[in-house]
């Protein structure tokens, strides 16, 4: 455990105040980036995607002659025009700009679709965001209230059960539901409403029938005491997949 008490206060608060605005940021923008280790000395922001390689590392803070805080990072990709990893030593709030910048690179890579199927997801994930209703002015910052994490927690346990009918073929949907159910304490309201969007886009695209099933819990079991969806579009979807 590193000990504060080598260090000058000012370095310890840029350190804590650095380590804070980067856990809120990672936090923020959970849908796309997950911190990897969370040490004082040391952040490891990572693309959360399964094929990628892209990370954002902080480390090996230090305080130089003219008593000005600089920390290293090492980030790929550089930018939108090098894949390649750059690395810099500057200022507390220099990294959080070049983090800043690397995300919206994250982000606009997740948008890029090469395949038909691609912009079908796409398209599909987009409606059903589009069908929840965030009002709290904190949804970008903070979690859902535990009663409410209860009830989308055991909404997923229900679903799951239902995709273990068939597990063998509804493998990754399963793990996609692990991985929500898992996760709701640690995700903001945006970022939860996100992933089941992302989720019910991938049900949708594997089946129709599958896709009611998880509905019809949904409006049984969660959205009408947990988060505020449209409730007339579940039943007018449910009622349409027949």
């Amino acid at each position: 455990m590193t000990n504060k008490k080598q260090y000058s206060l000012l370095f310890v608060q840029t350190v804590e105040r650095l380590n804070n605005s980067v856990r809120k940021f990672a936090e923020k923008n959970s849908d796309i980036l997950e911190l990897s280790t969370n040490n004082p000395m040391e952040l490891l922001i990572k693309d959360r995607s399964k094929i990628s390689e892209f990370q954002f590392l902080i480390h090996s803070p230090h305080q130089d002659n003219r008593n000005k805080i600089l920390f290293k990072a090492e980030y790929n990709p550089t930018n939108a025009t090098k894949i390649g990893t750059k690395k810099s030593v500057t200022e507390e709030k220099s990294i959080l700009t070049i983090l800043e910048h690397w995300t919206n690179i994250i982000r606009s890579y997740n948008k890029a679709s090469w395949t038909p199927e691609e912009n079908i997801l796409n398209e599909y994930e987009r409606e059903f965001y589009d069908n929840f209703e965030i009002l709290d002015e904190d949804a970008d910052i903070n979690p859902y209230e535990l009663d409410k994490q209860i009830i989308i927690h055991n909404y997923f346990v229900e679903v799951i059960k239902v995709l273990k009918v068939n597990e063998e073929e509804n493998a990754e949907l399963i793990k996609e539901a692990e991985e929500i159910k898992d996760n709701i304490p640690k995700m903001t309201k945006k970022t939860t409403v996100k992933k089941i969007s992302r989720f019910f886009a991938n049900v949708r695209k594997k089946s129709l029938p599958l896709l009611k099933e998880v509905l019809e819990l949904g409006r049984k079991e969660i959205f009408k005491r947990g988060i505020k969806f449209v409730l007339d579009n579940i039943g007018d979807w449910i009622a349409l997949i027949g």
